[in-house]
């Protein structure tokens, strides 16, 4: 007996930019996500940050947020820059997940550009130029899960999109 594969699904451009859309509108309302890294032992670590957009007039995906320098993140995002920033939307419909590649910068006038000032008195004079910096992350994988909109049962298989060097999206299959 032998097994066959179920067809490979076809994604219209139209559907990809319901995907691109739900996955805006979720990052957009889900402000702290999951950076998960790859460890310095080999495993995966992840950690809550809160991440925002990337600066003004960087690609739409960009994601940014601020971390210690000397963090275990830090030194692991260095050794394996590439990862992953996991969206969960407070319905439980909504999944997100962005992989890509993060970039560590350590230009205290862009930190700067993140750290409230506000934040200052909470921290000893001069802590935030001299420890934070900034990841930013560019986003070349969109991993889709939507109740609703991303194909069903809900939760199983994947919806992943790929970005092309021309930049537009492209649907990887899952087999």
């Amino acid at each position: 007996m032998s097994a066959t594969m179920p067809p490979v699904p076809t994604v219209t451009e139209a559907e990809i930019l319901r995907f691109l859309a739900a996955a805006r509108e979720t990052i957009a309302a889900v402000p702290v996500c999951w950076l998960a890294t790859r460890s310095l032992e080999g495993g995966t670590n992840a950690r809550a940050v809160n991440s925002s957009a990337g600066p003004p007039g960087s690609d739409e995906w960009a994601r940014r947020f601020l971390v210690r320098r000397s963090s275990r993140k830090v030194a692991e995002m260095r050794a394996a820059p590439l990862v992953t920033l996991a969206f969960q939307h407070p319905s439980g419909d909504r999944y997100i997940g962005l992989g890509g590649r993060a970039a560590i910068i350590e230009d205290v006038a862009q930190m700067r550009t993140m750290w409230s000032s506000d934040l200052d008195r909470h921290f000893p004079p001069g802590f935030a130029d001299a420890n934070m910096i900034v990841i930013q992350v560019e986003v070349d994988r969109i991993e889709v899960h939507v109740r609703g909109l991303t194909p069903g049962p809900f939760g199983h298989g994947r919806t992943l999109l790929e970005r092309q060097p021309a930049g537009s999206w492209r649907f990887i299959p899952a087999w």
